[in-house]
């Protein structure tokens, strides 16, 4: 059976993942995660927690990220439907400070991101029914959760007003994170 495969690193420790598929008559079959390929591949993922959301269509998730002792690499993949899903860099002596990563996620691409601790990561479903999974290297700290308002990276969404969490509407700007 193949491994996951790196496709690239849009920014440091920000990995684009192709991961097998099998279809057959009955249906089909992905690997999402295999700890050996990746360390092959030079990437080290204790996984801790594993998350499903769904999400109607014009919902926006993100932007968050964990801070801290409870900063970690998030695994996520689209399970079922369609997201645009975007990672940004939000250390402030970063070089690559505010440079938004996108790319589609859908059920059929087969395709996963792997995003390193520094990132604030989000998405935005473009169909009724999303399914995101997300595995995380530590487990989830409340008090340690953190975010940056959707609206202030440097990333044109395709949607200008979509629905959000009250929660998600109350993060600072990214510009705060300097």
């Amino acid at each position: 059976m193949a491994d996951l495969k790196i496709l690239e690193e849009p920014l440091p420790d920000l990995f684009l993942l192709e991961c097998p598929h099998y279809p057959d008559d009955r249906g089909d079959f992905t690997k999402l995660f295999h700890t050996e390929s990746l360390k092959a591949q030079g990437v080290n993922f204790p996984l801790a927690e594993i998350f499903l959301s769904r999400s109607k269509a014009g919902v926006l998730r993100g932007m968050h990220f964990q801070a801290g002792i409870a900063a970690h690499a998030k695994l996520v993949t689209c399970t079922r439907g369609r997201v645009v899903d975007v990672v940004v860099d939000v250390k402030a002596e970063s070089t690559n400070f505010n440079q938004p990563f996108a790319v589609e996620l859908t059920e059929a691409s087969n395709l996963a991101l792997l995003i390193g601790k520094g990132y604030a990561h989000g998405f935005l479903s473009l169909e009724d029914e999303s399914h995101m999974l997300y595995a995380t290297t530590t487990v989830h700290n409340p008090s340690l959760d953190k975010g940056v308002l959707w609206s202030s990276i440097a990333f044109d969404w395709p949607v200008p007003s979509p629905l959000l969490s009250a929660r998600d509407c109350q993060h600072p700007r990214i510009q705060e994170q300097k």
